[in-house]
């Protein structure tokens, strides 16, 4: 922190990482934490678990996760970090809800492009599909058509003045989709919503945001309903 312009506290302690960084914003009503992920996968995941989705679970603020290479790469030139292009994974659900909340708001302050995504996966609308094909519509039709009516439903008319809102349908697995999508449009910020599973069936099987954190190309924004 040599020749910073700000206030800093330094703070040493001894424990499990997730739970003293967690009292440690409880007590001091922290309004953002950010971590750098190591990327670990595999059975080493599972045996020595993940601080970062314990964050993700426990924290009362959203994080921001990084890895090193990210950072080296936005702040190469030694400008301030800006988002110029944000995308909100939305799957219509509360957490996704504050996700767009969040990612709405930042948008709005840094001017950005905001991509409003929701990824269709067959199993989950099968039966709107079978449905849909017993009636005599074309099932795919009118399944995007009603998802690109919620979609457009969600951004306010009066955010174009500060931001460029954009939604988008894309078909196949959640995190594949949404980490294709922010590589080939140059994503600054992917913000996801965190659904309270336990840490156990996590580590397990993983998760679309763990996936997109140790996969994706740029950082992660992590809320949770807790940190609401």
């Amino acid at each position: 922190m040599q020749n910073q312009q700000l206030e800093w506290v330094p703070l040493v302690t001894a424990g499990l990482p997730p739970d003293e960084i967690s009292k440690y914003v409880a007590m001091h009503q922290i309004d953002l934490v950010v971590a750098a992920t190591h990327g670990r996968s595999g059975l080493k995941r599972v045996f020595l678990g993940s601080v970062t989705e314990r964050l993700m679970r426990s924290l009362a603020c959203p994080l921001l996760i990084v890895r090193s290479s990210e950072g080296d790469d936005m702040l190469k030139d030694g400008s301030s970090i800006s988002f110029k292009k944000i995308l909100v994974g939305c799957d219509f659900s509360s957490f996704s809800d504050l996700a767009f909340e969040y990612g709405l708001s930042l948008a709005q302050d840094f001017e950005s492009e905001l991509h409003l995504i929701h990824v269709i996966e067959t199993p989950v609308y099968k039966d709107i599909l079978k449905t849909s094909a017993a009636a005599g519509n074309s099932p795919e039709t009118a399944l995007y058509d009603q998802l690109n009516a919620k979609l457009s439903e969600k951004v306010p008319d009066e955010s174009a003045i500060w931001c460029r809102p954009k939604t988008s349908l894309l078909a196949g697995r959640s995190y594949e989709e949404i980490i294709k999508f922010a590589v080939l449009n140059s994503i600054d910020l992917i913000i996801l919503g965190i659904r309270g599973r336990n840490l156990i069936e996590v580590l397990l099987t993983g998760s679309t945001t763990d996936r997109i954190v140790r996969q994706g190309p740029c950082p992660v924004l992590s809320v949770c309903p807790i940190a609401k």
